[in-house]
């Protein structure tokens, strides 16, 4: 049997000019041919509110048998007609609708009402407002806040109305329903569902190394498969950096044809809740969750290519992170997404698709749903680790002030948390933020936080050490400006910066408040810098960029540094992954998927073996090593101190060992054998150096890791200078400067630097790597500059 999908065409109207098909005849002439089902926005393109007319989408199937289409992403409200009848309401954007076909030619046809006429209609109230969206009647509808709420571009992206996953067509056999469980204690894996369109069913396990591993497994389809397929000595699969993510594919066959299959893998996982902290244990071991809040890369479209998903991915993975999170509000992911995640170590954190609102109760069993087959859809997928019952839940109505009485939510208490123990396997949050024992959700220092005491509440960067932060799912939110290659393609120059309405639509900010996330970014500008913002942008807009991309790379590397260390923090999430609109958004990647500048300090502290010393005060100078791996790390760890003109007035080293998945800290003297007063804690006499130089370095002399501190900043003539050397591995760039540097940035177009945004004690050269971007095929060009350099350092070429 076959069954083909023909051509999508897509039809305008006046909200409620027709009721249904029939009365469109003669109209489908004027619709829009569309290629693919796709959101209405990304057909029509910006400038048309297409929340305020109804919306008509119409294909025609043809099957020589039996066949099942699958909408797997409309969304409501919505109505769906199958050869001009009434097929079924779409109740909820985040859940499948299915059409059975007998053979021959069938009409689909998809109606969309005006959500803005929708939203007249008078429904009882909430007992709180959320202050995300100015219309109040979302709370009873399920679906996305992207393009309706002003944080997810209201205003500059256009709402999404229309098909927005894929649709399939099944003619051959298949498998409902299908859940996978594997269980690493046993090797066991348990594959049940229902089979239609076949009888008998075999089930393989192909391993890690494309060969099957497992011995097949027969039953008979009738009645449902309920079977188990044993591994010998399975692979545990760990988040990256703390071990291999060893997957295996689990096929199952019906009637010699396959009809499902998934890639699952091995692991335990586990959220500790001792002394009301919040930390997740995967395998038995404690694991430190560092990574961001993910957005959809395409808000118009929602649905990208496998590759698009993979580079955002990859670029997070490649910077040490361990978890993403899909956030509240805006859509759950398609399935690559999670796919990916597996195959790159990257732990989901998922969120009930729900945020701010009072829910009422029709909208808590479709939520109980959504989540009850996307467990099924998910498991035996490793990364899946937490499950929450959406964004700001609870906070919301306690900021607002309503009792505790009258902010009861059974559907964070009770439903969400039987949907998922009846799956077992995530570990389960009521919402984010969340507290235990009574605390209000905002305390930061207890279970879950969204902590913005550095970022929107504008405490120094000193209070990240005093507010005991233990797990937060989202934290350090400031308007990043993207680079300066991003800022000629979308704004043509800087001099837009700060003030121009093109720009202002790029930078987030609360619906109710007075100020935007730019104020933020300028309040830490002034803390790190002590310069006035707004001063600066007048006189030098780009230099005003460059200032606030580093006072947030400065916040972002501080809190990390703190938070790795400090054993009571279990992790903590940047908001956001990525811009929803070009400009400065809270994204650690512009709206092109280009990494921003404070990825790359994220990028040393969140290394699985990484290095970081700081000024301790009284204390002298702290270094802690970090060692995620499953195996000891064994090196030396290597201190160089020097004044202003790069003569070395300090050294010192130690062995070390630091244990598998663990950490070891360190003061300076530790290493010097001496005290030495290197932070100028004390202030007796002159200051004993400019910048320090830390290294561990392996066996062999190689860089494992490295970290610089400035201790004394200064600006003027640096003689920085920037060298590139042709290796037998490839092109490294040898760095050295005259005085101690902040910040030195890397600007290679074609060229991505293993390091950038550093720290150099002058006279201590370093060496980083250049890899190719772009397929770069010359010598490395382009300049090296630092906040602290008067000069801009031209890369040269040795020899």
């Amino acid at each position: 049997m076959t069954a083909r999908l023909g051509e999508w065409r897509l039809l305008r109207t006046e909200p409620d000019e027709a009721a249904a098909p029939d009365e469109l005849a003669g109209r489908w002439a004027d619709a829009l041919p569309v290629d693919a089902p796709s959101p209405v926005g990304a057909v029509v393109g910006p400038g048309v509110d297409v929340d305020a007319y109804d919306w008509w989408m119409r294909a025609r199937v043809t099957a020589t048998g039996a066949a099942r289409v699958t909408l797997h992403g409309v969304t409501a409200p919505g109505v769906v007609y199958l050869d001009g009848e009434f097929a079924a309401d779409v109740e909820s954007t985040f859940l499948p609708v299915h059409l059975d076909l007998d053979g021959g030619e069938h009409e689909v046809v998809l109606r969309f009402p005006s959500l803005r006429r929708w939203l007249r209609t008078r429904r009882p109230r909430g007992r709180w407002r959320s202050t995300l969206v100015p219309d109040q009647g979302l709370r009873w509808l399920r679906t996305t806040l992207i393009g309706r709420a002003p944080v997810y571009g209201a205003g500059a992206l256009p709402a999404p109305v229309g098909v927005w996953r894929p649709v399939t067509v099944d003619a051959g056999p298949r498998v409902d329903g299908l859940r996978i469980d594997p269980d690493p204690a046993t090797g066991g894996i348990r594959v049940r569902g229902a089979v239609v369109g076949g009888a008998d069913v075999r089930i393989a396990v192909v391993g890690p190394d494309g060969t099957e591993v497992a011995d097949p497994v027969t039953v008979p389809a009738a009645g449902g498969i309920d079977a188990t397929a044993v591994v010998p000595d399975p692979r545990p699969w760990w988040p990256r950096g703390y071990g291999a993510q060893p997957l295996y594919r689990v096929r199952v066959e019906v009637d010699g044809v396959v009809a499902a299959e998934r890639r699952v893998g091995f692991r335990t996982v586990a959220a500790d809740r001792c002394s009301d902290g919040f930390q997740l244990r995967v395998n038995g071991i404690d694991v430190f969750a560092r990574g961001v809040t993910w957005v959809p890369p395409d808000p118009v479209a929602l649905t990208v290519d496998a590759s698009v998903l993979r580079a955002h991915l990859a670029t997070f993975a490649a910077a040490g992170a361990t978890m993403v999170r899909v956030v509240g509000g805006l859509v759950y992911e398609q399935p690559e997404f999670y796919e990916l995640c597996a195959e790159l170590g990257l732990l989901v954190w998922q969120d009930v698709m729900q945020a701010t609102f009072d829910p009422p109760a029709e909208t808590g069993a479709l939520m109980c749903r959504e989540l009850d087959q996307l467990l099924g859809r998910l498991s035996g997928n490793p990364a899946f680790a937490v499950v929450s019952g959406g964004s700001e839940t609870e906070q919301q109505p306690e900021m607002l002030g309503v009792d505790a009485a009258g902010r009861e939510m059974p559907l964070l208490r009770t439903e969400l948390t039987a949907v998922v123990a009846a799956h077992g396997g995530p570990a389960y949050v009521t919402s984010t933020p969340s507290s235990p024992g009574g605390r209000l959700a905002i305390a930061p220092d207890v279970g879950v936080a969204h902590w913005f005491g550095v970022g929107g509440y504008l405490r120094p960067l000193a209070d990240v050490r005093t507010a005991g932060v233990r797990f937060a799912a989202e934290s350090l939110a400031f308007a990043v400006p993207p680079r300066p290659a991003a800022l000629d393609r979308h704004f043509a120059s800087a001099a837009q910066a700060g003030h121009h309405p093109a720009w202002k639509a790029g930078v987030p900010r609360d619906r109710t408040a007075a100020w935007d996330f730019e104020d933020v970014r300028d309040f830490y500008v002034r803390e790190v810098f002590g310069v006035d913002p707004a001063a600066v942008r007048r006189a030098d807009p780009e230099r005003y960029l460059q200032l606030g991309r580093l006072a947030v790379a400065e916040a972002m590397g501080t809190c990390f540094a703190f938070w790795r260390r400090d054993p009571r923090c279990g992790g903590a999430l940047v908001l956001a992954a990525k811009d929803l609109v070009p400009g400065a958004g809270w994204g650690l990647l512009d709206s092109d998927g280009d990494p921003k500048l404070p990825l790359a300090v994220l990028r040393r502290v969140w290394a699985p073996v990484a290095v970081t010393v700081v000024d301790d005060g009284l204390a002298g100078l702290r270094i802690d090593v970090h060692n995620d791996a499953s195996l000891p790390l064994r090196g030396t760890l290597e201190l160089v101190a020097t004044d202003d003109l790069g003569n070395r007035t300090v050294t010192g080293a130690t062995e070390l060992e630091v244990v598998a998945h663990g950490a070891a800290g360190f003061h300076d003297e530790q290493l010097t054998g001496r005290f030495t007063d290197l932070a100028h804690a004390y202030r007796f006499g002159p200051r004993v150096a400019g910048a320090v130089d830390v290294r561990l370095l392996s066996d062999d002399g190689d860089v494992l890791a490295r970290d610089a501190l400035v201790l004394a900043p200064v600006r003027g003539r640096s003689n920085l200078s920037a060298t590139a050397v042709q290796t037998d591995s490839g092109w490294e760039l040898e760095l050295s400067a005259g005085i101690p540097l902040r910040y030195v940035c890397i600007e290679a177009d074609g060229w991505r630097p293993s390091d950038d945004c550093f720290a150099l004690a002058a006279g201590v050269p370093y060496r980083v790597t250049l890899a190719p971007d772009g397929g770069a095929d010359r010598p490395p060009r382009g300049s090296v500059t630092s906040v602290d350099a008067v000069e801009r350092a031209p890369i040269t070429v040795a020899g």
